[in-house]
C-alpha cells in the first residue's frame, strides 16, 4: 500500500512539473512571450474554439447534401373496438401490434439553399480564422508594448543609478571639501538634499519598473510570485520605414490585416443568406422512399373447415324438395410473428413537390432583412479598411514626430553632457556653487530621460508599420 501511495506522489509530481514547465523559465524574449501567449491566453483560446464550431457548421453544410436515414419502430395495445391496421377487420378484444420501418429522402432541388448554405458557412469559417488572427495581432501589440515599456524604465532605472552615483561622489567631494575649509556648509547641505531626491527617483524608476514588469506578467496569466525577467536586446534605430509613404504601406497591409478579412468575408456571409432566403421563392423538390412491415396480435389464417351441424338451402329439385348444405366454419390459427413480417412487408417511392404560393410575407421579409445586413456587412468593411488607414497614417505621424523628437534629444543630451562635465570641473574647483551643479545635473538627467522616451516611441511606432504589413513584431 506504502509503494501505491510512493508511485502516485511520484505520479503526481511529474504531471505538475510537466504542466508547469513553461512557468519555471525565468528569462524570456519577446517571441517566447508572444508564443507562450498565443498557446495559454484563456480569451484566444476561447476564440479559437468558436473557430472549431464555425468549421463543425462547414461540415454539417457539406453533409446536408448527403440522403438522410432513418429507422424506428414501436409497439402498441389497443383496446375495446377498432379496426386492425394489418387485418382491416375490426377488433373488441385487447390486441397487441408492432410496426417498423426504414425511410430515406434527399432534396432535389430547392433553389440552390444547401449549395449557398455551404458557401456561407466557408465564408463564415474564414471569417472566424481572421477573427483569430486579429485577436492574435493586438495579443501580440500588448505584449510588445509592454516589453518595450520595461526595457524603457530598465534604462530609466540605469540612469537614474548613474545619476546617484554622480550625486554620491560629489557629496563625498563636498564633505571633504568642508573639511578642509574650502566651502561652506551649506554647500554639502544642498548637495545632500539634491542626493536625496535621486534616491527618490531611483526608487520611483524602480517602481515603475516592477509594475511594468507586473503588467507583462498579466498578460502572460502567469504567477506574480514566480521569478521572472526578459531579455534586454540591444535596439538600434533604423528610420527606413518612416520615410516610406503611409498610402504604399496601408496597401501592403490591405492584404494581410486579419480585421479587414473578416469584415470581407462578412459581405460574402450577407450575400450568402440572401440567395439562401430567396431560394425559398423556388419550389421544393425531394425525392423519398420508405420500407415496412408490421405484425398484429388479431392476425389469423384458415388451415380447414369444421361443420356446424346447421344447414342451409341452397335450391330445391324438380320435385320441390329443398336441397340443403351444410354451414361450414373455417378452422383459423395465429399466423406466426416472421410470417407477418414477410407477409406485410412494403415498399414506397415518392417524388414530392411543394409549391409555395403564399407564406404571410415571411419569406419576402427575410429577404429584405438580408439585403440590408448586406448593407451593413459593406459598411463594416469600408468601416473596417478607414479604420486601417487611420492607424497606419497616426503611426507614420506618431514615428516621424518620434524621430524628429529622437534627433532633437539626442543633440540636446550631448550638448548637456558637455554643459555638464564643464560645471562639475568649475564646482569642483569651486568656482560655481551646488546650485548651479544642480540645476546642470537635472538638465542633464531630463534629457537623458527625454532621449529614452523618444527612442522607445519611435522604436514601437516604426514597429507597428513592420506589423502591420506583415512582417511579424522582432526587436
Amino acid at each position: 500500500m506504502k509503494k501505491l501511495i510512493f508511485s502516485a506522489l511520484i505520479a503526481t509530481g511529474l504531471f505538475a512539473g510537466m504542466a508547469t514547465a513553461g512557468e519555471n523559465k525565468t528569462i524570456w524574449s519577446l517571441q517566447e512571450c508572444i508564443d507562450y501567449a498565443l498557446s495559454h491566453n484563456l480569451e484566444v483560446n476561447q476564440q479559437r474554439l468558436s473557430e472549431n464550431q464555425a468549421k463543425n457548421d462547414l461540415n454539417q453544410s457539406y453533409a446536408n447534401l448527403f440522403p438522410n436515414l432513418n429507422t424506428g419502430s414501436y409497439q402498441g395495445f389497443s383496446y375495446g373496438r377498432t379496426v386492425d391496421r394489418f387485418t382491416n377487420e375490426f377488433a373488441t378484444e385487447r390486441v397487441a401490434y408492432q410496426d417498423m420501418f426504414a425511410s430515406s429522402e434527399v432534396v432535389l432541388f430547392s433553389g440552390f439553399q444547401n449549395i449557398n448554405n455551404i458557401r456561407l458557412h466557408l465564408a463564415r469559417h474564414t471569417a472566424f480564422r481572421y477573427d483569430t488572427r486579429h485577436m492574435e495581432n493586438n495579443m501580440i501589440l500588448s505584449l510588445a508594448s509592454a516589453y518595450l515599456q520595461i526595457l524603457f524604465f530598465e534604462d530609466r532605472v540605469a540612469v537614474a543609478r548613474e545619476q546617484l552615483e554622480i550625486i554620491q561622489q560629489q557629496v563625498e567631494r563636498t564633505r571633504i571639501m568642508l573639511e578642509g575649509g574650502t566651502v561652506a556648509r551649506g554647500a554639502l547641505l544642498e548637495i545632500e538634499a539634491q542626493a536625496a531626491e535621486e534616491e527618490l527617483n531611483l526608487l520611483n524608476a524602480e517602481n515603475n519598473l516592477k509594475l511594468s514588469y507586473l503588467e507583462l506578467i498579466h498578460l502572460l496569466d502567469l504567477d506574480p510570485q514566480q521569478e521572472f525577467q526578459i531579455v534586454h536586446p540591444d535596439l538600434e534605430v533604423d528610420e527606413g520605414f518612416i520615410f516610406s509613404r503611409p498610402q504604399s504601406v496601408y496597401k501592403k497591409a490591405l492584404q494581410v490585416e486579419p480585421s479587414v478579412g473578416a469584415a470581407r468575408e462578412r459581405i460574402s456571409m450577407a450575400e450568402k443568406n440572401l440567395a439562401i432566403n430567396r431560394g425559398e421563392y423556388s419550389p421544393r423538390l425531394s425525392f423519398a422512399a420508405q420500407i415496412g412491415s408490421g405484425y398484429s396480435e388479431a392476425a389469423r389464417r384458415p388451415i380447414g373447415e369444421e361443420g356446424t351441424g346447421q344447414y342451409q338451402t341452397i335450391g330445391h329439385t324438380e320435385s320441390g324438395e329443398a336441397v340443403l348444405r351444410e354451414i361450414m366454419m373455417p378452422i383459423l390459427e395465429d399466423i406466426p410473428y416472421r410470417d407477418q413480417i414477410s407477409d406485410n412487408f412494403n415498399r414506397v417511392i415518392q417524388l414530392r413537390l411543394t409549391i409555395p404560393v403564399f407564406n404571410r410575407l415571411h419569406v419576402r421579409t427575410r429577404v429584405q432583412n438580408s439585403r440590408l445586413e448586406l448593407d451593413k456587412a459593406r459598411m463594416g468593411y469600408e468601416l473596417s479598411k478607414n479604420n486601417l488607414n487611420k492607424t497606419i497614417q497616426q503611426a507614420h505621424a506618431d514615428a516621424m514626430a518620434a524621430y524628429q523628437k529622437f534627433l532633437s534629444t539626442e543633440k540636446s543630451k550631448e550638448a548637456f553632457e558637455e554643459s555638464f562635465k564643464y560645471t562639475e570641473q568649475r564646482f569642483n574647483l569651486g568656482m560655481v556653487s551646488s546650485l548651479e551643479y544642480n540645476e546642470a545635473k537635472a538638465r542633464l538627467a531630463r534629457a537623458e530621460v527625454d532621449a529614452l522616451q523618444s527612442k522607445y516611441e519611435f522604436i514601437f511606432q516604426t514597429k507597428i508599420l513592420e506589423f502591420y504589413q506583415g512582417l511579424g513584431f522582432e526587436l
